[in-house]
């Protein structure tokens, strides 16, 4: 009944907007045909105050327009203006050609008075029939367009009761899939996230709202498993402030006494074992240094940046792995750049993160691999350090979740998960960001974005 109804309804509006279109084309035409005379006019009025021959031609010209318009409109006229329309048009066409030709052999002879009243008169005339034309037809187009407008009346009634029957139908098919919503979120409130068994196969809205309402269920019950690493990562907080002290007495007893060895022997001729305990006070240090990265990186508190020269960091980083990398055989590739405008930050920090990156490429790369180091200005104000190794890369399953605490593709008793993590908040506090790339069994490349120190970015 509705395709019926719209049908009959199409049926009749088509037929009408077919008539307007056409009717608003012979209004065009009309258009031309009164833009033509008035051209018509205006070249007259140019030859008869100054007798230039080239705007008697253009009068001439338009005049054989006007009569060629006329002709392909004869039956428009004739409708638009009643039985025997054009011949009335045809007969002041003529009467103003007699009166154009007259003067123009007037001026050409150079002798009488040329009459510009009558040539007027007749001009006008003219244009007098032209608009009395447009004005007609659009006498018509209105009466087309208000018929086309009444046309809805006449099957309101009918159309009122289609859409209550399908307003109907439709209340009933939506109804009950909103009562399975209505029970699956009185159990969400429950914190049972189970998704709703509704083999729906349209596009309408319920269906729509049943799949993202499933959707929701599954992202939820994904945030709880990221709720527990939250949870554990509150938990390292808690457990890193409560034994800080006990891990910080030891290494400063280490430092103390490696410092103390070296103002009682300072002239001690043994070159190796001086290296050694300065290599022993140094990794004092950084073990400090990573019980003070665990309890910052759960504290909000922006730290206290300086300048740094990126060059300064990396060098300092690189000669802390040089013996592991010597070791294992791996070579070493820098391109480091001096002209590197200066960054904020804390260079033990940056340091740790760097060091963190590196010792992932070196566990990662086997004898006689490669791991380069490039620095160079990003766009955006920003300074990129590029660490790649030819390793064995990440699986990509496994590449969305580097960053996460706690995650990691080690063998038990090899990795806690906290490396990148660490480094990842080190990176962001400094207000810079990584980007990761990798491949199985070609390698893989961290890009570390830092801003410039005379960047106006709020870090």
């Amino acid at each position: 009944m509705c395709f019926s109804f719209i049908g009959v309804l199409t049926l009749l509006y088509y037929r009408n907007i077919f008539s307007l279109e056409q009717k608003l084309i012979t209004v065009e035409h009309f258009d031309d045909l009164l833009n033509n005379i008035l051209e018509l006019r205006r070249y007259e009025k140019n030859f008869i105050f100054t007798r230039d021959i080239d705007s008697l031609h253009e009068t001439i010209f338009y005049l054989f327009r006007v009569e060629d318009g006329a002709r392909k409109l004869a039956e428009s006229i004739e409708r638009v203006a009643g039985g025997g329309g054009y011949r009335n048009l045809e007969e002041r066409l003529y009467d103003y050609k007699l009166s154009l030709e007259k003067i123009a052999d007037l001026s050409k002879q150079g002798e009488g008075q040329i009459d510009v009243v009558e040539i007027r008169e007749k001009g006008k005339a003219l244009v007098d029939f032209a608009q009395m034309l447009k004005k007609l037809k659009r006498q018509l187009i209105q009466k087309t367009l208000t018929g086309t407008l009444g046309v809805p009346l006449a099957f309101l009634g009918t159309f009122a009761v289609l859409v209550l029957l399908v307003f109907h139908l439709i209340t009933r098919s939506i109804l009950k899939p909103l009562a399975i919503v209505q029970e699956a979120t009185a159990q969400v409130a429950k914190e049972t996230f189970e998704p709703i068994p509704y083999n729906a196969k349209g596009q309408d809205e319920i269906s729509q709202l049943i799949a993202a309402f499933n959707k929701m269920a599954e992202e939820i019950k994904s945030g709880q498993e990221q709720l527990l690493q939250s949870r554990k990562m509150a938990s390292i907080g808690t457990f890193t402030s409560g034994i800080a002290h006990e891990l910080n007495n030891p290494l400063n007893n280490i430092s103390i006494t490696a410092e103390s060895l070296l103002l009682e022997y300072p002239g001690t001729d043994n070159t190796e074992a001086h290296e050694m305990i300065q290599d022993i006070i140094h990794q004092a240090d950084r073990a400090s240094h990573v019980v003070k990265n665990l309890l910052e990186f759960s504290r909000t508190e922006r730290p206290f940046l300086t300048h740094l020269s990126v060059k300064d960091v990396l060098e300092g980083t690189v000669r802390l792995v040089k013996n592991q990398i010597m070791v294992k055989g791996i070579q070493m590739e820098k391109e480091i750049a001096d002209d590197l405008p200066a960054i904020r930050g804390k260079r033990q920090d940056l340091q740790q993160a760097f060091l963190n990156i590196i010792l992932n490429s070196i566990q990662a790369t086997d004898r006689g691999g490669l791991i380069s180091i490039r620095t160079e200005k990003a766009q955006e104000g920003y300074i990129r350090v590029a660490i790649a190794d030819t390793g064995s890369g990440i699986k990509p399953g496994d590449l969305a979740h580097i960053f996460d605490p706690f995650y990691t593709t080690k063998p038990v008793g090899e990795g806690t998960g906290l490396g990148l993590s660490l480094t990842y908040g080190i990176i962001k506090t400094h207000g810079g960001y990584i980007e990761v790339k990798s491949e199985v069994g070609k390698g893989t490349a961290f890009f570390i974005n830092l801003p410039i120190a005379d960047n106006k970015r709020v870090i």
